[in-house]
Parts: C-alpha cells; structure tokens; sequence
C-alpha cells in the first residue's frame, strides 16, 4: 500500500538558482491551494505529488485535470502563470521526486523513457513501469480525493517528458483526452518511441499539442560572438528537435488528428519551458 505524507509547500526554502526549486508566487496562493503528498510506488520509485486545487468551486462535472512532469521544477512555473483572462484553473497534479532540485536526472531517465537498444540509453527504459504508477495508483488515489471530470484529463511533459507524453499517447491513448507535448526527446532510442505502424493509431484523442523553441535545433544569432560549444551544437544539430517534432505533427494531422504545432520563437529547449508550461495549464482548463 501506498504511503502518504502531507507536507506544507514552501516557497521561501525553494527561492533558490536555477537546478533547485522554483518559488511559488503569493499571487498564486489568490487561485490555489496548494498541497504536497509523498507516494510510494514500490521500495525502489518514490514520488513526490504536487497538487493545486482551484479555489473556485469544481464544475458539476468536476475539475478539468492537468497531470505534468518534472513537479519540482515545473509546477511552481504552471501554478505562478495561471491568469483568470486565460480561462478556468485546471486541478494540477504534478509529478515530481522527493529531492530539492528541480531535475532529477537518474530517476526522470528511469522513469520517462522507453526501452532502446544501446549503451548510450541503458539508464532509462521504465516508462512502462512509471505509467501503471500514474493510471494504477496515482489517479484512482486523485479521483477519490478530488472533484475531477474524467472526461477532461491532460498529460503534458517537456523534453523526456514530452517524450513520456508520446510514449503513453501511442500505447494508451484513451487514458487521456489531451496531450501536450513540448519539445519531446524523438531521438531516444533513434525514435523508438513511435511506432512502426500505419496509421499510428486508429482513433484519436480530443486533442494533441507539439511545442517547441526556435533555437532547439540551430545556435541563436545573436550568440554567434560568444564561444561555442562544438560538441553541444553537434549533438543538437544530430537530434533535429524541431523537425522531428514538426514532421510528427504534419503526420499525425494527415491521419486524421487534431494537433496543434507551435513554435516558439527566439527560444532554446531550456528557456522555452515556462511558454510550454503556461501553454499546458491553459490547454487543461479550456478542455
């Protein structure tokens, strides 16, 4: 059985630089109440559970739901952009690790990609094992707790957890009914991650975002008199986030989905994360 731990979100001890946790503005305290819980998947995964709960009374049908990865770092960036203008506030329920850093590389490798052959990907290959968590233990666990509409449920990462997002969207796809997928890692695995089927799937969800940032694939102009690193622009060249995440758009719209491209402009994988975040919360609660 699952173990449990309330704990009190704080926002002075996460004001810290770049790899810890962000804070969570006094403005979002005005839209959420915000809690935190400790869940034990097995003696080997743990997770650390983020949840906002909006302060406006749930609908009849319940709370649109938003579940997002890398909770550490990304759920005090969705919680702090949400603005009434942009529609209702999806319940948020993210998933990150009991640790004081935003990413945490081993655990997220283990747990958000699927197995490929070859050295180079031998840390990950569990993202199997890390969806049964999600739809087995930590959904039924939200949907008793809390007022959600089933019928409105999104899944949204970045990076690996873009990657993730596409993993569960082409072996589950009836889990949820949208997808937001930011700058998703196509090239673990050489691709493995989709499948070598036609059509990719036969029905589709409601909905199925790709994002990413301009500067993903090709070095910012205006960083062209600063020293380069050869390697990191090789890698980043060899990996084609934007056209990989482009082409698998156009195919999946050909085949009948309804998917929405969106390209950031003028930003790299890393800054481009609070406009993928924002752009999740935003999607969850007009579901």
């Amino acid at each position: 059985m699952a173990l449990f731990s309330m704990l009190l979100f704080s926002v002075t001890l996460n004001a810290k630089p770049q790899q810890t946790i962000p804070p969570v503005d006094s403005a979002a305290y005005q839209h959420f109440q915000i809690q935190q819980y400790d869940m034990n998947a097995d003696e080997h995964r743990n997770y650390r559970i983020y949840i906002a709960v909006p302060h406006t009374p749930p609908p009849t049908s319940g709370y649109p739901v938003l579940y997002m990865l890398d909770g550490n770092g990304q759920f005090p960036l969705a919680v702090n952009s949400y603005h009434p203008d942009n529609g209702p506030a999806p319940l948020v329920i993210a998933i990150g690790y009991p640790t004081d850093v935003s990413y945490n590389t081993v655990p997220r490798t283990r747990d958000y990609t699927p197995p490929a052959e070859g050295e180079e990907f031998a840390q990950g290959g569990n993202a199997e094992l890390f969806y049964q968590f999600i739809n087995q233990q930590l959904k039924p666990w939200v949907n008793q707790h809390y007022a959600v509409n089933q019928q409105k449920q999104t899944l949204a990462g970045h990076s690996f957890g873009g990657l993730f997002t596409l993993y569960t969207l082409f072996n589950h796809p009836q889990q949820f009914q949208h997808y937001v997928v930011a700058s998703p890692s196509i090239w673990w695995g050489n691709g493995v991650v989709i499948p070598a089927r036609t059509p990719l799937l036969t029905q589709w969800p409601e909905s199925i975002t790709i994002t990413v940032g301009e500067y993903e694939e090709k070095p910012n102009p205006a960083d062209a008199s600063k020293p380069q690193n050869a390697e990191r622009a090789k890698r980043q060249a060899k990996r084609q986030q934007v056209t990989k995440a482009r082409t698998l758009a156009e195919e999946m719209k050909q085949q009948g989905a309804k998917v929405t491209f969106i390209l950031f402009p003028e930003k790299n994988h890393g800054s481009v994360i609070p406009d993928a975040v924002r752009n999740a919360v935003m999607t969850a609660g007009k579901a």
